[in-house]
């Protein structure tokens, strides 16, 4: 007589198969009907099998390290200091007169405790403040690198000191109008997102006095690797959370592509006029021409006259490279020649000969 399994067999069983185990039942199991044991319920042959415990992987917490940013968010941040990285080594090339890089390294998310560990002392800090953030930020450059500025900007040819020291009240005032421009190229990369308006609250050089946030919160850290010559040092932006909690849900790719597409932004614009009107021109006041052999040129004493193709009551060309932009009148200012403009060329290739 053949017995139907009850179901707390049926799910016994079961799990042996799944565990791997007491596989004799399912083989010797009549054709006629169901699964067939002994009323007493055994396993058919052998005894059943405890199941095994599967090994599940898991990935470790820490609960003193909880991040902050999503991925999506580092992504944002990441290219948004890329454009500051790049902006930076733009400003030095051309304040140093040299050839200055600057690449992100890192962008992260750890305690303010481990990046203070990471920051050697002395150092550069700057601590500042924006008035659309709650909290303070700062940055850090290395001491190589601050020298290399200094010394550029004070005549050498960029060479580090030997031995790092702090910086002395005059270093740090020049230091202090670097450090507002390179707040002013941090504006221009976040400005799709927020305009920070940056202002500088503090400058030091022991890491240790500049304590912003608990040491056990959660900062975004942003490595970059500035190179002037052959001289390379880090620059380390630490932005506490709390800080930039609240424009964290602007940090999303699409938004900030969005906002590039939207308009170009008001700062390049000033940035690029403001580099430009630095450019050095010939700027050149034509009294005249006159065809003359070389015989004559050679023969010319002094005393001698030159006849031109221009009138006395006619204006001057005045040439910038190599147009014609300006007309005026020839005169004196005081003990030195000057030039009174009297026209203004809207067109300079149309007056092209």
């Amino acid at each position: 007589m053949v017995e139907t399994l009850s179901q707390s067999e049926i799910d016994a069983l079961l799990s042996a198969l799944n565990a791997g185990g007491g596989g004799g039942p399912s083989e010797s199991a009549p054709s006629g009907g169901g699964f067939s044991a002994p009323s007493g319920g055994g396993g058919g042959g052998g005894s059943r099998g405890e199941p095994e415990k599967v090994q599940k992987k898991g990935k470790l917490y820490d609960f003193k390290r909880q991040t902050k940013f999503s991925k999506e968010q580092m992504g944002t941040i990441q290219l948004i200091h890329e454009t500051f990285a790049r902006l930076v080594g733009t400003y030095l090339s051309t304040e140093l007169r040299a050839y200055a890089q600057a690449n992100i390294v890192s962008v992260d998310q750890l305690t303010f405790e481990e990046l203070l560990r990471s920051i050697y002392s002395p150092t550069f800090i700057t601590g500042f403040r924006s008035e659309k953030l709650d909290g303070k930020a700062l940055i850090d450059i290395n001491l190589n690198v601050i020298f290399t500025i200094l010394d550029r900007l004070l005549g050498g040819n960029g060479t580090p000191l030997g031995t790092l020291r702090q910086l002395t009240e005059v270093e740090n005032q020049i230091m202090q109008r670097i450090m507002t421009r390179i707040l002013a190229l941090l504006r221009e990369a976040w400005i799709n997102v927020v305009d920070l308006t940056p202002s500088i609250e503090f400058i030091d050089s022991n890491p240790q006095f500049a304590q912003i946030v608990p040491p056990g919160d959660m900062v975004l850290a942003v490595v970059s690797e500035i190179k002037i010559h052959d001289v390379t040092g880090l620059m380390n932006l630490c932005v506490p959370y709390n800080t930039i909690e609240s424009v964290a849900s602007k940090l999303n790719a699409a938004s900030w592509f969005a906002a590039i597409r939207k308009e170009p932004l008001s700062t390049n614009i000033k940035a690029i006029t403001h580099q430009v009107r630095k450019v050095d021109l010939p700027f050149i006041v034509e009294l005249g021409t006159a065809t003359l052999s070389l015989q004559d040129i050679l023969n010319l004493q002094r005393g001698d006259i030159i006849v031109t193709d221009r009138l006395v009551k006619q204006d001057l060309d005045v040439r910038v490279g190599n147009l014609v932009k300006f007309r005026g009148r020839p005169g004196i200012l005081g003990k030195k020649m000057a030039l009174g403009i009297t026209q203004v060329i809207e067109n300079p290739e149309e007056e092209l000969p």
